[in-house]
Protein backbone atom coordinates (compact mmCIF):
# COMPACT_ATOMS: atom_id res chain seq x y z
CA UNK A 1 0.00 0.00 0.00
CA UNK A 2 2.84 2.55 0.68
CA UNK A 3 5.04 1.62 -2.66
CA UNK A 4 1.24 2.34 -4.09
CA UNK A 5 1.16 5.84 -2.61
CA UNK A 6 4.49 6.42 -2.96
CA UNK A 7 3.91 6.07 -6.68
CA UNK A 8 0.77 7.84 -7.24
CA UNK A 9 2.61 10.69 -5.39
CA UNK A 10 5.41 10.29 -8.15
CA UNK A 11 3.39 10.73 -10.60
CA UNK A 12 1.34 13.36 -9.36
CA UNK A 13 4.72 15.29 -8.74
CA UNK A 14 6.06 14.33 -12.48
CA UNK A 15 2.39 15.58 -14.04
CA UNK A 16 2.93 18.63 -12.37
CA UNK A 17 6.68 19.61 -13.12
CA UNK A 18 5.99 18.38 -16.81
CA UNK A 19 3.05 20.86 -16.92
CA UNK A 20 5.10 23.64 -15.74
CA UNK A 21 8.15 22.64 -18.29
CA UNK A 22 5.85 22.62 -21.09
CA UNK A 23 4.15 25.98 -20.41
CA UNK A 24 7.62 27.34 -20.06
CA UNK A 25 8.61 26.50 -23.21
CA UNK A 26 5.37 28.21 -24.98
CA UNK A 27 5.59 31.34 -23.16
CA UNK A 28 8.17 32.96 -25.15
CA UNK A 29 6.45 31.76 -27.99
CA UNK A 30 3.17 33.01 -26.57
CA UNK A 31 4.97 36.65 -25.89
CA UNK A 32 5.91 36.71 -29.32
CA UNK A 33 2.26 36.09 -30.72
CA UNK A 34 0.80 38.62 -28.30
CA UNK A 35 3.20 41.62 -28.39
CA UNK A 36 5.18 40.74 -32.16
CA UNK A 37 3.08 39.25 -34.22
CA UNK A 38 0.30 42.21 -34.08
CA UNK A 39 3.21 44.55 -34.86
CA UNK A 40 4.21 43.07 -37.44
CA UNK A 41 1.17 42.77 -39.47
CA UNK A 42 1.13 46.25 -39.11
CA UNK A 43 4.15 46.62 -40.98
CA UNK A 44 6.98 47.54 -37.94
CA UNK A 45 10.11 45.40 -37.28
CA UNK A 46 10.45 42.98 -34.27
CA UNK A 47 12.77 40.75 -32.97
CA UNK A 48 12.94 37.27 -33.87
CA UNK A 49 11.32 34.59 -31.63
CA UNK A 50 14.72 33.49 -30.73
CA UNK A 51 15.28 36.54 -28.90
CA UNK A 52 11.98 35.91 -26.66
CA UNK A 53 13.71 32.80 -25.51
CA UNK A 54 17.09 34.31 -24.85
CA UNK A 55 15.32 37.65 -22.82
CA UNK A 56 13.06 35.00 -21.28
CA UNK A 57 16.41 32.77 -20.33
CA UNK A 58 18.18 35.77 -18.93
CA UNK A 59 14.49 36.70 -16.72
CA UNK A 60 14.75 33.30 -15.04
CA UNK A 61 18.82 33.49 -14.76
CA UNK A 62 18.79 36.85 -12.51
CA UNK A 63 15.74 35.82 -10.34
CA UNK A 64 17.99 32.36 -9.63
CA UNK A 65 20.82 34.81 -9.21
CA UNK A 66 19.73 37.87 -7.09
CA UNK A 67 16.09 36.95 -6.45
CA UNK A 68 13.21 38.70 -6.73
CA UNK A 69 11.42 41.59 -3.81
CA UNK A 70 8.39 39.55 -2.09
CA UNK A 71 5.88 41.37 -3.58
CA UNK A 72 7.40 40.72 -7.15
CA UNK A 73 7.90 37.55 -6.00
CA UNK A 74 4.45 36.60 -5.32
CA UNK A 75 2.37 38.23 -8.38
CA UNK A 76 5.24 35.92 -10.57
CA UNK A 77 3.69 32.85 -8.39
CA UNK A 78 0.23 33.62 -9.16
CA UNK A 79 0.41 34.46 -12.60
CA UNK A 80 2.11 31.18 -13.25
CA UNK A 81 -0.31 29.19 -11.09
CA UNK A 82 -3.31 31.06 -13.13
CA UNK A 83 -1.03 30.19 -16.88
CA UNK A 84 -1.05 26.14 -15.02
CA UNK A 85 -4.88 26.45 -14.78
CA UNK A 86 -6.16 28.32 -17.67
CA UNK A 87 -3.50 25.40 -19.88
CA UNK A 88 -5.03 22.84 -19.15
CA UNK A 89 -3.09 20.20 -19.40
CA UNK A 90 -2.76 16.66 -18.91
CA UNK A 91 0.48 14.87 -20.15
CA UNK A 92 0.23 11.70 -17.62
CA UNK A 93 -2.31 11.52 -15.29
CA UNK A 94 -5.37 12.81 -16.74
CA UNK A 95 -7.17 13.23 -13.35
CA UNK A 96 -4.36 16.01 -11.93
CA UNK A 97 -5.42 18.38 -14.89
CA UNK A 98 -9.51 17.22 -14.52
CA UNK A 99 -9.10 18.23 -10.60
CA UNK A 100 -7.44 21.87 -12.18
CA UNK A 101 -9.26 21.90 -14.60
CA UNK A 102 -12.54 21.69 -12.45
CA UNK A 103 -12.18 23.42 -9.45
CA UNK A 104 -9.04 25.90 -10.02
CA UNK A 105 -9.82 26.75 -13.43
CA UNK A 106 -12.76 28.68 -12.89
CA UNK A 107 -13.47 31.97 -15.64
CA UNK A 108 -14.17 34.19 -12.32
CA UNK A 109 -11.75 32.74 -9.93
CA UNK A 110 -8.77 32.97 -12.99
CA UNK A 111 -10.15 36.62 -13.37
CA UNK A 112 -9.84 37.91 -10.40
CA UNK A 113 -6.12 36.98 -9.89
CA UNK A 114 -5.36 38.50 -13.61
CA UNK A 115 -6.88 41.44 -12.53
CA UNK A 116 -5.36 41.53 -8.74
CA UNK A 117 -2.16 41.75 -11.55
CA UNK A 118 -3.14 44.65 -12.90
CA UNK A 119 -4.21 46.48 -10.02
CA UNK A 120 -0.46 45.66 -8.53
CA UNK A 121 1.52 46.92 -11.52
CA UNK A 122 -0.61 50.38 -12.18
CA UNK A 123 -2.14 50.63 -8.79
CA UNK A 124 -3.44 54.28 -9.57
CA UNK A 125 -5.24 54.28 -13.14
CA UNK A 126 -7.87 52.86 -15.30
CA UNK A 127 -10.37 52.29 -12.60
CA UNK A 128 -13.04 52.90 -14.39
CA UNK A 129 -11.54 50.13 -17.24
CA UNK A 130 -11.20 47.71 -14.29
CA UNK A 131 -14.56 48.34 -13.04
CA UNK A 132 -16.23 47.31 -16.21
CA UNK A 133 -14.19 44.00 -16.22
CA UNK A 134 -14.26 43.14 -12.75
CA UNK A 135 -18.63 43.47 -13.89
CA UNK A 136 -18.09 41.19 -16.79
CA UNK A 137 -16.46 39.11 -14.94
CA UNK A 138 -18.89 38.15 -12.66
CA UNK A 139 -22.53 38.52 -14.87
CA UNK A 140 -19.97 35.58 -17.07
CA UNK A 141 -20.04 33.68 -14.00
CA UNK A 142 -23.18 34.16 -13.32
CA UNK A 143 -24.66 33.25 -16.86
CA UNK A 144 -22.23 29.89 -17.29
CA UNK A 145 -23.84 29.17 -14.00
CA UNK A 146 -27.08 29.65 -15.18
CA UNK A 147 -26.46 27.75 -18.42
CA UNK A 148 -25.43 24.80 -16.72
CA UNK A 149 -26.48 24.44 -12.85
CA UNK A 150 -23.67 21.92 -11.56
CA UNK A 151 -20.64 22.14 -14.13
CA UNK A 152 -17.80 23.42 -12.37
CA UNK A 153 -14.76 25.13 -14.22
CA UNK A 154 -13.94 24.94 -17.73
CA UNK A 155 -13.45 21.37 -17.55
CA UNK A 156 -17.03 20.83 -16.64
CA UNK A 157 -17.88 23.41 -19.67
CA UNK A 158 -15.76 21.21 -21.68
CA UNK A 159 -17.69 17.79 -21.18
CA UNK A 160 -20.90 19.01 -21.01
CA UNK A 161 -20.22 20.46 -24.64
CA UNK A 162 -18.99 17.30 -25.86
CA UNK A 163 -21.63 15.59 -23.90
CA UNK A 164 -24.25 18.13 -25.74
CA UNK A 165 -22.87 19.68 -28.42
CA UNK A 166 -25.96 21.92 -29.29
CA UNK A 167 -26.14 23.43 -25.91
CA UNK A 168 -26.71 27.02 -25.70
CA UNK A 169 -23.88 27.04 -23.31
CA UNK A 170 -21.51 27.51 -26.35
CA UNK A 171 -23.22 30.70 -27.32
CA UNK A 172 -23.39 31.80 -23.89
CA UNK A 173 -19.53 31.21 -23.72
CA UNK A 174 -18.58 32.98 -27.15
CA UNK A 175 -20.48 35.92 -26.42
CA UNK A 176 -18.67 36.42 -22.67
CA UNK A 177 -15.36 35.77 -24.30
CA UNK A 178 -15.60 38.48 -26.93
CA UNK A 179 -17.26 41.04 -23.57
CA UNK A 180 -14.15 40.33 -21.58
CA UNK A 181 -11.91 40.77 -24.48
CA UNK A 182 -13.32 44.76 -25.03
CA UNK A 183 -13.04 45.58 -21.49
CA UNK A 184 -9.76 43.94 -20.77
CA UNK A 185 -8.12 46.01 -17.87
CA UNK A 186 -4.34 44.55 -18.01
CA UNK A 187 -1.83 47.17 -18.44
CA UNK A 188 0.18 47.32 -21.79
CA UNK A 189 4.06 47.74 -21.87
CA UNK A 190 3.88 51.68 -22.49
CA UNK A 191 1.61 52.25 -19.85
CA UNK A 192 3.19 50.11 -17.04
CA UNK A 193 6.44 52.45 -18.36
CA UNK A 194 4.86 55.73 -17.27
CA UNK A 195 3.65 54.60 -14.82
CA UNK A 196 6.91 53.55 -12.87
CA UNK A 197 8.43 56.31 -14.01
CA UNK A 198 6.04 58.44 -12.37
CA UNK A 199 6.44 56.70 -9.22
CA UNK A 200 10.19 56.47 -9.49
CA UNK A 201 10.40 52.79 -8.68
CA UNK A 202 11.99 50.29 -9.64
CA UNK A 203 14.83 52.37 -9.93
CA UNK A 204 17.10 50.08 -11.79
CA UNK A 205 16.28 49.02 -15.44
CA UNK A 206 16.64 45.17 -14.24
CA UNK A 207 14.10 45.04 -11.85
CA UNK A 208 11.59 47.04 -14.38
CA UNK A 209 12.16 44.55 -17.51
CA UNK A 210 11.61 42.06 -14.56
CA UNK A 211 8.27 43.31 -13.68
CA UNK A 212 7.21 43.77 -17.30
CA UNK A 213 7.74 40.52 -18.31
CA UNK A 214 5.52 39.32 -15.08
CA UNK A 215 3.28 41.39 -16.49
CA UNK A 216 3.48 40.24 -19.92
CA UNK A 217 2.94 36.57 -18.16
CA UNK A 218 -0.56 38.36 -17.05
CA UNK A 219 -1.67 39.89 -20.34
CA UNK A 220 -1.04 36.08 -21.85
CA UNK A 221 -3.14 34.28 -19.30
CA UNK A 222 -5.97 37.24 -20.09
CA UNK A 223 -5.43 35.65 -23.52
CA UNK A 224 -5.91 32.48 -22.39
CA UNK A 225 -8.79 32.91 -20.33
CA UNK A 226 -10.78 34.21 -23.30
CA UNK A 227 -9.42 31.38 -25.28
CA UNK A 228 -10.67 29.17 -23.17
CA UNK A 229 -14.09 30.36 -23.11
CA UNK A 230 -14.21 31.08 -27.05
CA UNK A 231 -13.35 27.36 -27.76
CA UNK A 232 -14.00 25.66 -24.44
CA UNK A 233 -14.06 22.15 -26.42
CA UNK A 234 -10.32 22.44 -26.83
CA UNK A 235 -9.97 22.57 -23.28
CA UNK A 236 -7.90 19.81 -20.65
CA UNK A 237 -7.46 17.28 -23.88
CA UNK A 238 -4.78 15.02 -22.91
CA UNK A 239 -1.24 14.30 -24.28
CA UNK A 240 -0.12 16.18 -27.40
CA UNK A 241 -3.41 17.08 -28.09
CA UNK A 242 -3.71 19.09 -25.07
CA UNK A 243 -0.82 20.78 -26.41
CA UNK A 244 -2.05 21.60 -29.75
CA UNK A 245 -5.10 22.65 -28.38
CA UNK A 246 -3.43 25.66 -26.04
CA UNK A 247 -1.94 27.33 -28.56
CA UNK A 248 -4.91 27.21 -30.79
CA UNK A 249 -7.00 28.68 -27.83
CA UNK A 250 -3.95 30.82 -27.28
CA UNK A 251 -4.14 32.06 -30.61
CA UNK A 252 -7.99 32.57 -30.61
CA UNK A 253 -7.92 34.56 -27.34
CA UNK A 254 -5.09 37.17 -28.47
CA UNK A 255 -7.06 37.71 -32.05
CA UNK A 256 -10.22 38.68 -29.90
CA UNK A 257 -7.89 41.18 -27.84
CA UNK A 258 -6.19 42.13 -31.07
CA UNK A 259 -9.65 42.85 -32.86
CA UNK A 260 -10.85 45.06 -29.84
CA UNK A 261 -7.68 46.90 -29.97
CA UNK A 262 -7.96 47.63 -34.24
CA UNK A 263 -11.40 48.05 -34.33
CA UNK A 264 -11.52 50.56 -31.29
CA UNK A 265 -14.58 49.03 -30.04
CA UNK A 266 -13.44 48.59 -26.39
CA UNK A 267 -14.90 51.67 -26.10
CA UNK A 268 -17.87 51.15 -27.21
CA UNK A 269 -19.61 50.07 -23.77
CA UNK A 270 -22.96 49.73 -25.66
CA UNK A 271 -21.69 46.98 -28.04
CA UNK A 272 -20.29 45.40 -24.17
CA UNK A 273 -23.59 45.14 -23.22
CA UNK A 274 -25.38 43.86 -25.82
CA UNK A 275 -22.84 41.30 -26.10
CA UNK A 276 -23.58 40.30 -22.43
CA UNK A 277 -27.25 40.78 -22.63
CA UNK A 278 -27.26 37.93 -25.52
CA UNK A 279 -25.30 35.68 -23.46
CA UNK A 280 -27.88 36.42 -20.63
CA UNK A 281 -30.79 35.49 -23.27
CA UNK A 282 -29.48 32.17 -24.51
CA UNK A 283 -28.00 30.74 -20.84
CA UNK A 284 -31.89 31.43 -19.96
CA UNK A 285 -32.73 29.39 -23.11
CA UNK A 286 -30.65 26.83 -21.95
CA UNK A 287 -31.54 26.60 -18.65
CA UNK A 288 -35.53 26.76 -19.48
CA UNK A 289 -35.28 24.02 -22.22
CA UNK A 290 -33.31 21.60 -20.04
Amino acid sequence: MTGSFLAAVFHVVLELVLQCGAVLLLLPVMFWLEEDVPALLVGRAVAPLRERYRRFGTFWRLILRHGLPLEDGLMLALGFLAMLCLAGLSIVRADVGTVMGAWLADPLLMGGVLLAGAFWAVPGRFWAERGRCCAALCLTECFLVLAAPGVTGLQGVQRLLLAAPGSSLAGTSLCCAVALALTAALPDPQSLAEDMVARGQPASRTARDQRQVIVAIYQVGWALLLGDLLLPVLFGLEGPAGVSGLVVRFGGGSLLVSLGRLTGMRRNGRFVALLLGLAGLMALAGRFAV
